[in-house]
């Protein structure tokens, strides 16, 4: 059995490895004959293969091709409602993120050092140095890149998380340390957001927007030459970005700078004790199911 996610250094992702092989100690082997689905919005990707048994986990539906769900397919749960009928499968399928079993292998409980701590999304961090903007808002930094056991150390040790990771969130929530979205770009994915939130319910998606930042000497200047070199001279466009990267500086990162901090007087979001005890459970039964099924391929 092989163990199927995105692989990056992604903090959401990382997270397969680190929880799968704790519940289902043995099982996977790299035996392309049967793929096991978990945590992350991949039922879109091209990673959905000709393997003869696919076995979905908490997996999450986002963008990209649905996959047409044909008797190869044994979908254990999903990651919300708003998968289970895009993919039409029964509502019953909806159960929960796999990352809140995080909580049942994370018992620490050190001190909270930082009231505020803020967790972009991995692709955020590429775009922009959040990090200092945040030392300079006087809030705690968190890099989605970080190992993921030093990131969830520090979401532990944070009173609240401003999150435009969603796995900020959910492994905040897991771990009842309350949380504040945010969303600084635009190719933030609100469904994959409602689709988690709905299974708690929690309140629709409703994140407080802050300036998208670019590093124009980095992220903006390698797009502009993928896009916009064949159309446009480069020393125009690179008189253009000096430009905002001037107004970037004197304006818009002051201004952001200011909001970030008033997002301190924001009321986080938590989901209750009750619906995350039943969401962790049900999820534990379930694995408790594969292993009973699966247990004479590995």
């Amino acid at each position: 059995m092989r163990l199927r996610y995105f692989e990056s250094k992604n903090f959401g992702d990382a997270l397969n490895p680190f929880i799968f092989n704790q519940f289902l100690p043995g099982f996977f082997n790299d035996d392309p004959a049967v793929d096991f689905f978990g945590i992350g919005s991949i039922l879109g990707f091209d990673m959905v293969t000709n393997a003869r048994r696919k076995i979905v986990f908490s997996s999450g539906f986002a963008y990209g091709l649905k996959p047409a769900i044909d008797d190869s397919f044994d979908v254990v749960c999903v990651r919300g409602p708003l998968t289970a009928k895009a993919l039409h499968l029964d509502p019953k399928s909806a159960v929960a993120d796999g990352a809140i079993l995080i909580r049942e292998l994370i018992r620490e409980k050190p001190a909270k050092i930082y009231r505020y701590s803020f967790m972009p999304h991995w692709e955020s961090e590429l775009k922009f140095n959040w990090a200092a903007l945040c030392e300079q808002a006087d809030i705690h930094y968190i890099s989605p890149m970080s190992d993921y056991r030093q990131v969830a150390h520090e979401i532990l040790q944070s009173e609240v998380v401003i999150a435009e990771a969603m796995h900020a969130a959910i492994v905040a929530d897991a771990l009842r340390v309350p949380w504040i979205p945010v969303k600084a770009y635009n190719g933030i994915n609100d469904f994959k957001w409602n689709d988690w939130g709905s299974a708690f319910d929690l309140p629709p998606y409703a994140p407080i927007r802050i300036p998208s930042l670019f590093n124009s000497t980095e992220f903006i200047l390698e797009l502009c030459k993928k896009k916009i070199s064949p159309i446009i001279p480069n020393n125009i466009y690179k008189m253009g970005l000096k430009g905002y990267g001037i107004y970037q500086n004197a304006s818009i990162i002051p201004h952001t700078k200011r909001l970030i901090t008033t997002i301190k007087n924001t009321k986080p979001l938590l989901s209750t004790d009750r619906m995350m005890d039943m969401r962790v459970n049900q999820l534990l039964e379930l694995l408790e199911k594969v292993k009973k099924k699966y247990a004479v391929t590995v």
